[in-house]
């Protein structure tokens, strides 16, 4: 949902920023933060949108200092457990991820995670964005099967609230298609490749050029089993 910094002024519901993990030519560029919505009194944004421009901008340093700050702001105005502060600390972990500290990252995920959990929906996008940064830093730490666990609960709820044609799910499926070839589960790679390939020609068409690439990238992995 790979990876969003929250924005303020966002209306709850809205998906996270997607940390980008996915590195293809074929999927959108999700690499953002996400708007935060608030329906109480709202506090003052300046650091999240300072934040939000370093992020951006690739100044993840400067973007961490600045989330930390709103966290501090927000944590006056909204309670520690609900959504707006989830967000804060979603931002936070996206900073680290970017900085490839990747303990920290998880560190704050998992307490978005654990706030998402208990007052979202089952089917709430936001879980998603929440999984798919959680499971896009297991796969940078090469820990495939804690990767594959979250992609996968990402996946579940994406198609569910998005729709199997969503640009998110076919991230997804390429991200898992990716962790399946590099474990060399080569007859499941496939399957998740052929999802792809599916839903960028009827996104696409079929003679988009990654379309044409990935379909060459099939046929190669099929030659491999052969």
């Amino acid at each position: 949902m790979k990876k969003n910094i929250l924005a303020v002024s966002l209306v709850l519901g809205t998906s996270l920023w997607f940390t980008g993990c996915s590195d293809s030519s074929e999927v959108i560029d999700n690499n953002q933060k996400m708007v935060k919505e608030t329906k109480q009194a709202k506090s003052d944004q300046t650091h999240y949108n300072l934040g939000k421009s370093y992020f951006e901008n690739g100044e993840y340093e400067d973007a961490l200092q600045e989330d930390f700050k709103q966290l501090e702001v927000d944590l006056q105005f909204y309670k520690e457990k609900g959504s707006a502060i989830s967000l804060d600390y979603n931002n936070i972990g996206l900073d680290y991820d970017e900085l490839k500290d990747y303990k920290n990252a998880l560190l704050y995920y998992e307490k978005a995670m654990e706030i998402d959990e208990r007052i979202l929906a089952k089917n709430d996008a936001e879980r998603a964005t929440t999984y798919y940064n959680v499971a896009c830093v297991y796969d940078s730490l090469s820990h495939y099967a804690q990767a594959l666990k979250f992609y996968f609960k990402a996946l579940s709820i994406d198609k569910i609230a998005l729709g199997e044609t969503h640009e998110e799910v076919l991230s997804t499926y390429m991200d898992i298609a990716k962790v399946y070839e590099k474990t060399e589960k080569t007859k499941l790679a496939l399957i998740y490749y052929k999802k792809v390939l599916e839903i960028r020609e009827k996104l696409f068409g079929e003679n988009d050029m990654d379309t044409i690439s990935l379909r060459d990238q099939i046929e190669d992995l099929e030659q491999t089993l052969r």
